[in-house]
């Protein structure tokens, strides 16, 4: 358990990510980015912070393009729950002259951006992003579980000891 510890990564939103679960979640953005086939992949926490990318972002500034992604699916999550149609793994669809754009919510911490050709299948694009976010959300769930496995672990060592110190107290008093 100890070296799942020692390789986490914390995000501004809270988030937590072992190394493995970043292998895993360039592993998945990777798949995506060759079958739609997409320009580039972004992929941030609920902060904009940029958690992995692929492809080619030519002069793009991706942190410029991180908040913006979290700030955009953010803002359309509210029109969605203000008019009642508010759903996981909500999508937002950019459609451009040479390239279209999917935002997509993928669990409840982290979302993407996929750019691609226009001459890309709208429908098949999409039905691949929804398998992506719902496989990155079930990545992104596991450090949970880590984490909450850690912490009945470190109780179990300070319980007895915290019941000693109290007593110690009882009797000192």
């Amino acid at each position: 358990m100890n070296s799942e510890l020692n390789d986490i990564r914390t995000f501004r939103s809270g988030l937590s990510l072992s190394e493995k679960q970043l292998d895993l979640l360039t592993t998945i953005l990777q798949k995506l980015l060759d079958t739609i086939p997409a320009r580039f992949v972004l992929l941030v926490d609920n902060s904009g912070q940029i958690v992995q990318l692929k492809g080619d972002f030519g002069t793009t500034d991706t942190a410029i393009l991180g908040s913006l992604i979290a700030a955009d699916l953010a803002a359309s999550q509210e029109i969605a729950r203000l008019s009642g149609e508010y759903q996981d793994f909500q999508m937002i669809l950019r459609e451009g002259e040479k390239t279209h754009i999917i935002i997509s919510e993928a669990g409840q911490s982290l979302t993407f951006l996929v750019a691609s050709s226009n001459d890309t299948p709208i429908g098949w694009a999409r039905k691949l992003i929804q398998k992506a976010a719902r496989e990155i959300a079930e990545v992104s769930s596991q450090v949970d579980q880590i984490k909450q496995n850690m912490d009945v672990e470190a109780t179990k060592g300070e319980l007895p000891d915290l019941f000693t110190d109290a007593l110690d107290q009882i009797w000192k008093a």
